[in-house]
């Protein structure tokens, strides 16, 4: 008999949902909210009861029936360090995801909204590989003052499962392989040292460092953070937005999204194109750092995000790293196909379900 399972994974202008039956995906949607309904909510956890009613009336509007689901998922979460997995959804992290013990971001919503759901159907709830997975050596995650913290987070989802699927590929193991894994999502990008199945050194992708992405900035000076907060007087969540959703494309030509910034990199529109190199810059740097985090010895070099399927951005990378290591892209959005194998693994038995201590 086929496993079914309810995939949820929330953006911040939209919620996408998948129903499969083992490994096939059987019905998407893709659930855009507007603006009005979003400027109602002063926190990303208000939009619980929102988009959580969103889904099941979505579901019901396409005819699927709810009682031959038998799990619900969710990707990721900024919840206390962890190691990668995938993990039953409890009070415990339910609490900590409310709380924001990681941060406050939409990713938060996802397990949220799974256990929710699954409650309400008298489920079983499921985590996937959570977004604070730390695995960083001990100098990597280093901090330059005894009072600060480095954390570790990133797409963690999408670095495990697409790192696997490059070493299947040429007939090796993940746990035997180095690989620099370059994941840029539609707001922020992370960059890897896998070194022998363990992520040992990795930019902070959620309000952290790194690279700049398509709407979240990246490294910023202290000093610009400073003069915000102190001389300019930005309220704390003006400067949350200016971090997480109002940097980079949408400072500079007002969208961050990449359907509107292709066409208008595709039409040459100088601005555009300024940026998209800044940002190709920017991660090609990032890369080569890590050079030096695997002593040298990279096996391979994995770029995932659909802003690889532009072939000249592709380029802009690839000219700067292609002395390092064979580059492997993968363009297509793998997310629901990384959470569905995560929860068969799960359910055949071939891996167990972790503990949130």
């Amino acid at each position: 008999m086929a496993t079914t399972i309810l995939s949820i994974c929330p953006e911040l202008n939209y919620t996408r949902i998948a129903l499969s039956e083992d490994e096939n995906i059987i019905y998407q949607c893709k659930i855009t909210h507007s603006k009005e309904e979003l400027v109602l909510f002063e926190n990303n956890i208000e939009q619980l009861p929102f988009r959580r009613d969103a889904i099941m009336m979505q579901l019901r509007k396409d005819g699927v029936n709810v009682k031959s689901i038998q799990y619900v998922i969710a990707e990721g979460g900024l919840l206390r360090p962890c190691n990668s997995g995938v993990y039953r959804i409890d009070k415990s992290i339910i609490g900590d995801l409310i709380d924001g013990i990681g941060g406050d971001d939409i990713i938060n919503l996802g397990g949220i909204l799974a256990f929710t759901i699954a409650n309400s159907l008298n489920l079983k709830s499921f985590l996937i590989e959570p977004s604070s997975v730390d695995e960083r050596s001990e100098l990597a995650s280093f901090s330059p003052h005894i009072s600060l913290k480095k954390k570790s987070q990133f797409h963690v989802m999408m670095h495990k499962y697409l790192s696997r699927k490059y070493a299947a590929s040429v007939k090796k193991n993940y746990e035997d392989i180095n690989i620099i894994f370059c994941h840029v999502s539609e707001r922020s990008v992370s960059v890897a040292a896998h070194k022998k199945g363990n992520v040992v050194d990795v930019n902070q992708a959620f309000m952290g460092f790194g690279p700049m992405g398509l709407c979240e900035i990246g490294t910023l000076p202290a000093s610009n953070i400073m003069d915000m907060l102190f001389i300019k007087c930005y309220p704390e969540q003006e400067v949350l937005k200016f971090i997480n959703t109002k940097g980079t494309f949408t400072s500079y030509i007002g969208t961050s999204s990449l359907d509107e910034i292709a066409v208008m990199f595709k039409n040459n529109d100088k601005k555009t194109k300024m940026i998209m190199e800044a940002m190709a810059y920017q991660i090609s740097k990032e890369i080569c750092s890590h050079y030096a985090s695997l002593d040298g010895a990279v096996d391979a070099i994995i770029l995932s995000g659909k802003i690889f399927s532009l072939n000249r951005f592709f380029k802009y990378i690839s000219k700067r790293i292609e002395n390092i290591a064979p580059i492997m892209a993968y363009a297509d959005d793998y997310t629901f196909e990384a959470m569905i194998h995560n929860m068969l693994q799960i359910v055949n038995k071939k891996v167990e379900v972790e503990s949130y201590d």
